[in-house]
């Protein structure tokens, strides 16, 4: 996290790396429940009930809050054959038009979503499992991670058209803009190892 982001981007980052290590944490915990109750099954012909129901809440929400992180990463999948090969300039508008088109596909899902959870408090719905989990609470976790996608887009879009307006082109590519062939590498250079120490310098003791 860069000294000169605004307090918007560090609350977004943050908020993101949290959430990112939750959901690290539940799906642990769901392969861990999912394994124990294999075990059970194949050695003592148990079975714990309701882990691939579980599961399935926590990939789902899992998945929603994974994708404002990828989109603050930029590790989301573009083709760039073009892209690459435009001046600063012309990829940072083009950096723009993208967010306007994720902006689109993830109010739409927000729109359908906040139906869903309408829906499910209007009737009272539970789900058909003997657990009888009712939905409105993963399905408002499950809503929280799509709203964040959104505010997180929307906080991304009013600092690149900040940017903008002070044509800082690589600024707004830095934030929105795809990483380059050699900004990968460089990534997988001089990312440490864990549990490996670096060796001192020449001459060093």
């Amino acid at each position: 996290m860069k000294p000169t982001e605004s307090s918007a981007i560090r609350f977004v980052n943050s908020v993101a790396r949290l959430s990112a290590w939750v959901g690290g944490v539940a799906l642990m915990g769901t392969a861990l429940m999912i394994g124990v109750d294999l075990i059970l099954r194949k050695t003592i012909g148990v079975s714990m009930g309701g882990a691939d129901e579980i599961a399935g809440y926590v990939l789902a929400i899992v998945s929603t809050w994974a994708f404002p992180i990828a989109l603050l990463k930029r590790s989301h999948i573009r083709v760039d054959i073009l892209y690459s090969r435009l001046s600063l300039k012309s990829r940072a508008w083009l950096d723009l038009l993208a967010l306007g088109g994720m902006a689109l596909f993830v109010g739409t899902l927000l729109f359908h979503a906040s139906g869903v959870l309408g829906n499910t408090l209007k009737f009272h719905s539970t789900s058909t499992t003997p657990l009888q989990v009712p939905l409105w609470l993963p399905q408002s976790i499950w809503l929280a991670g799509y709203l964040f996608f959104a505010v997180t887009i929307v906080v991304l879009a009013c600092t690149s058209l900040s940017r903008l307006r002070r044509q800082r082109w690589a600024s707004i590519s830095g934030l929105i803009g795809i990483n380059s062939v050699e900004e990968d590498i460089q990534e997988e250079i001089h990312r440490p190892v864990p549990g490996l120490t670096p060796s001192p310098a020449n001459g060093e003791h």
